[in-house]
This record gives C-alpha cells, sequence and structure tokens, in this order.
C-alpha cells in the first residue's frame, strides 16, 4: 500500500468541523477514491487494473468516495456484507474528479436548478450523481461536517474504467488491522493521510463549499504578507512553540490543508534568522518550529524550497532526528530527493554539521520509504 497514512488522534487537526467539504488524499495530479466490493469483482480488478467480468455491471450506478473514514462507515470497515468485504483504493485523475463533479446533478433539489422539475429532469437524464451526507467517526456518529459521494453509470463509468483510472490496490488487511486495534481499545490506529481538497470557484458554489478555511488570525497573517511582503514580529512569534499561544494550532490547520508559496518561503526564512540568532527575540525558535515551517515550503513541490530546507538544516542538525529525516525527504518527494543527496553528498558532509559521509550512504542506500511516510510524515503532526 502506497498511500500516506496518520494516526487517527491527529486526523482531525487542522480539519473543519462542519459544512461542506471535500476531504481526500492527492498524489502528484491524482486523487484517491475508495469502493467496496465482493470478491469476484475486486479480484478481476486488481489483476486487470480496471473493472469488468461477468459479476460487474456498467448500467448499474457505482459511487466513489474520497474520503476513507466515510468509506469505512458505509462498509462497516469491511464487514457490513459479503458485496461489500474488500476494500479498493482506486487512483484516479484529479481532472477527471472534477469533471465528474462538473457534470453530476445534487441529489437533493436545490435552488441552483430553478424548480424541481428541472432538477428532477436533470437528475434522471444524467450518469452522474453527487450526493452530501453527514459525516461519521469511528463510532458511526454523525458529525456537523458533510462529505460527498460521487454516483456514475454508462458511459460515465466506462470513461472513469477505461480513461481515469491509473491504478487500483486492495486495502482489506490495512483496513482490517485497524479495525481490531479500534476493537480491543488500541487508540493507536492509522487512517489514510487527509485533507482538503481545493476545487474550482464554480464547484465550490455549486456545492456551497466555504472559499477558503482560515481563521481571522490567518486571515491576517495572509493579508498582511500580501500587503506589505512581511509578518510583523508580534505575529510571527505567535507561531512559535514556546510562545505558547493559540494561533499557532490555528496556522498548523492552515498548512496542513493548503500551501501558499510566497508566504512560507518567507516565514521559513525567518525561522532561520531566528534560529542563528537566538538574542533577537525573547522566544527561541525551535527544531519543531523548523520543520513546521519547512513543511510549508515544502508542499510547493520545487527544488527552491529543497535549497531552502537545506539552509534549515544548516542551523539545526542531528543525523538521526526524524525531523530531519522528515524534512530531508518530504519536499521534493523520495526518490528526487535520494537522487539530489547522492549527487551533492560533498556539499552536505562538508557544510551540514552532523552529515557525516555514512549518514548521506544510509539515506541514498538504506532510508526505506514505506518508513518515511507510515512513521516519520505522519509523527510529524504530532509535533506540531
Amino acid at each position: 500500500m502506497n498511500l500516506k497514512t496518520i494516526q487517527h488522534h491527529r486526523y482531525e487537526k487542522g480539519l473543519p468541523q462542519e459544512g461542506n467539504f471535500i476531504l481526500g488524499q492527492k498524489r502528484g495530479a491524482n486523487i484517491f477514491v475508495y469502493q467496496a466490493f465482493n470478491d469476484k469483482i475486486a479480484d478481476y480488478a486488481i489483476k486487470n487494473q480496471k473493472f469488468g467480468g461477468q459479476d460487474y455491471s456498467f448500467d448499474r450506478m457505482t459511487w466513489i468516495k474520497p474520503n476513507f473514514l466515510w468509506m469505512m462507515y458505509r462498509s462497516d470497515w469491511s464487514n457490513k456484507d459479503s458485496n461489500q468485504s474488500r476494500i479498493l483504493a482506486i487512483e484516479m485523475t484529479y481532472e477527471g474528479f472534477e469533471e465528474l463533479l462538473t457534470e453530476g446533478v445534487l441529489t437533493s433539489y436545490d435552488k441552483l436548478y430553478g424548480d424541481e422539475f428541472t432538477w428532477k429532469e436533470n437528475l434522471d437524464n444524467s450518469n452522474v450523481r453527487i450526493q452530501w451526507d453527514p459525516d461519521h467517526d469511528i463510532k458511526g456518529d454523525k458529525l456537523k461536517r458533510r462529505a460527498v459521494q460521487i454516483g456514475i453509470k454508462n458511459e460515465a463509468l466506462e470513461k472513469f474504467n477505461n480513461e481515469l483510472i491509473k491504478s487500483i490496490q486492495d486495502i482489506t488487511d490495512f483496513v482490517k488491522e485497524q479495525k481490531a486495534k479500534i476493537d480491543s481499545g488500541n487508540e493507536w490506529f492509522y487512517v489514510m493521510n487527509e485533507s482538503i481538497i481545493e476545487v474550482n470557484n464554480a464547484l465550490k458554489k455549486k456545492f456551497s463549499i466555504p472559499d477558503v478555511f482560515r481563521t481571522p488570525f490567518v486571515e491576517e497573517i495572509i493579508s498582511e504578507y500580501d500587503q506589505t511582503k512581511s509578518v510583523s514580529q508580534p505575529n510571527f512569534e505567535k507561531l512559535l512553540i514556546e510562545n505558547d499561544q493559540p494561533e499557532r494550532d490555528e496556522f498548523v490547520g492552515y498548512v496542513k490543508n493548503y500551501k501558499n508559496i510566497e508566504l512560507s518561503r518567507y516565514l521559513l526564512k525567518t525561522a532561520i534568522v531566528y534560529r542563528r540568532d537566538d538574542e533577537m527575540s525573547e522566544f527561541y525558535c525551535m527544531c519543531e518550529d523548523l520543520l513546521m515551517f519547512s513543511y510549508f515550503a515544502s508542499k510547493n513541490k520545487h527544488v527552491i524550497d529543497l535549497h531552502l530546507v537545506l539552509e534549515a538544516k544548516l542551523v539545526d542538525f542531528d543525523t538521526w532526528c526524524g525531523f530531519d529525516g522528515e524534512m530531508i525527504f518530504y519536499p521534493l518527494g523520495y526518490q528526487q530527493t535520494k537522487d539530489y543527496i547522492a549527487n551533492n553528498k560533498e556539499f552536505l558532509v562538508e557544510n551540514v554539521e552532523g552529515f557525516a559521509p555514512q549518514t548521506a550512504d544510509y539515506f541514498i542506500e538504506s532510508f526505506d520509504e514505506e518508513y518515511l511516510y507510515k512513521q516519520i510524515h505522519s509523527r510529524a503532526f504530532w509535533y506540531f
């Protein structure tokens, strides 16, 4: 399984608690959606990396769900019945996902259709349906937040199957493992690491999705930077752990769900200055702070940000620290970063304190991708 996971008690950190939001996990230009099937359909899908066979019908509406926990609620963690005993994670193009949302007709009447007759006519003639329902927690209790699922059939389902799907993987074992932990009272179980999926303005209007999820303080930070290309010292210091202000948690929520290229680079550069000169403020910039700002910049997925993260490590680096494992590998992804370290080994050894030759060799030859995404990446949010 190559999806990113996070311990459940950190899942809700930074997520909205009410309103219509699409939660999910993207990878590059793709997004993961989930479905539950019986053994025959699931076996065919895994073997052929698409749906088909005598047990699968393209005339029947099938529902895809981007939210992992919504899928768990609907399937009772693969235990509901034999037709939902296998959970599949389907990687599809995000462009195709937005196309389905655009084409889809809401299953409940909305004034955007004019009158109910027009809405019902559109619904009956559409191959794509959009349904919003209350999201649920792991106990099955309703939340104020609402989750989306997309129903597709006929030509839309054919296109989904033949053009939009990039991979299909069976995650049933993972699901059963986590369910067993839940049933035994073990709080240290994992779910998919999800954040708000941004959609275009037309879809936000269509589904009454709030434009952004950010608090007045986060709005203030963003507005201040947009106007002055800087953040005041008092506001920046509210983001530091040692200051122990509630605004930090608000900002972490924003960081988890959104990216802001210029602001993220400015904040990381400022954090580096603070770390180098601990006398410039009464509040110390801790390595956890560097990690948060590095993570924010890393979401830009640009080599500029990898260089900036490496600069952050020049002022604070511990060879075997989990923070540094996260900071090294997350900015551009696993393989690209391994290649970077291999090509710049001498520079890193000479310029990064604690980065010995054997450290470079370890990261190049032995550092495990699954360990990065399952352990280090998810653990980082606890320190936030």
